[in-house]
């Protein structure tokens, strides 16, 4: 039997004794007037990012992408309550991202942008030019930076290492619960095949058609993507998960899937750095940061021409440095 056969046969059994969810709450659903929180098959609390449809509000009339504009522009929340609140919880200081594509059918999916001849070369080139070299300063390219008011209890770093990625050979199934996600990331660490670290961000990419269910709903239905941790042998695993964007519900005219998970994992690194546990930086409503702008003025970074959504920022200064705001931040073009 192959190391490949191997784990798909045995891994996540054995992986599952491994696993413990940081904080189990048992509930029934998804709120129907909270589309930003569900629960995982194990009752904990998961910070989703709902489809454009389901949080669209008909008396909102701020654009699905931003208007051209002459310098950096901020424009009001539309979801939540007030400024992000500081709880107090940790943000991860030095972040870095890994990114797992389930199967080749994703990492290698021709359906990319700006020449790109996969998601998979499109995406690591993504996380490449989203950090920064330089603190946050009112540049062009002070798209990830804008969160680095929020490290209170951890200083949080303008850079975002990119750890690459790995594409896996994983079946193609028609659905997966967050547990058996949770697992699977287990199997791979308790294998050897990666290394757990509490700084890291694990970006887990699923095949078009395949579908991950929460309580309250499933993806493309219900949300777009999202991001949670788990606890593996005493290391806080933080993961966000990415359904193939090509499904009605996850899509929008003129954009590719490439684009379309570009602007979904901007969104779940930048909470998953600021809210890492979920008991950082949230406002009264309990909406993270990229809550507060979702699916709102999106628009294309200056370092690489890639889709992204405004970041909520506080305004005011912080530790010597002004920031624009209160309000979503779209930078300098």
């Amino acid at each position: 039997m192959s190391k490949s056969t191997y784990l798909r046969v045995l891994g996540w059994g054995f992986a599952a004794g491994l696993v413990a969810a940081v904080t189990i709450v048992r509930t029934s659903a998804q709120d129907p007037g909270d589309p930003f929180h569900d629960h995982g098959d194990r009752g904990e609390t998961i910070h989703v990012l709902p489809t454009p449809a389901r949080v669209h509000n008909p008396h909102d009339q701020q654009g699905t992408f931003a208007p051209a504009h002459p310098g950096t522009a901020v424009y009001p929340a539309s979801y939540g309550s007030g400024s992000l609140t500081d709880h107090f919880g940790p943000e991860i200081s030095g972040a870095s991202f890994r990114a797992i594509y389930w199967n080749g059918l994703v990492a290698n999916s021709t359906a990319t942008s700006q020449g790109y001849t996969s998601i998979g070369a499109q995406l690591d080139n993504f996380i490449s030019a989203y950090g920064s070299p330089n603190n946050w300063s009112g540049a062009p390219t002070d798209d990830y930076t804008v969160i680095q008011q929020y490290g209170s209890s951890n200083a949080i770093a303008s850079t975002l290492l990119n750890q690459s990625y790995r594409v896996d050979s994983q079946r193609t199934a028609s659905r997966i619960s967050d547990s058996q996600i949770q697992s699977y990331l287990a199997s791979l660490f308790s294998h050897g095949l990666e290394t757990p670290s509490a700084s890291t961000l694990y970006g887990v990419y699923f095949p078009h058609g395949m579908r991950i269910s929460l309580q309250g709903g499933s993806s493309c239905t219900s949300f777009c993507g999202y991001h949670s941790h788990f606890s593996y042998n005493g290391t806080l695993i933080k993961y966000a998960v990415f359904p193939y964007a090509d499904c009605s519900g996850c899509s929008l005219s003129g954009l590719s899937v490439a684009d379309m998970l570009t602007i979904v994992t901007s969104h779940e690194i930048r909470e998953a750095v600021t809210d890492s546990l979920g008991t950082a930086w949230y406002d009264r409503s309990g909406y993270e940061a990229d809550d507060k702008c979702a699916w709102h003025n999106l628009y294309q970074t200056t370092n690489g021409g890639f889709w992204v959504q405004p970041e909520f920022s506080n305004g005011g200064t912080t530790n010597g440095t002004t920031y624009p705001g209160p309000g979503c931040v779209v930078p300098l073009p």
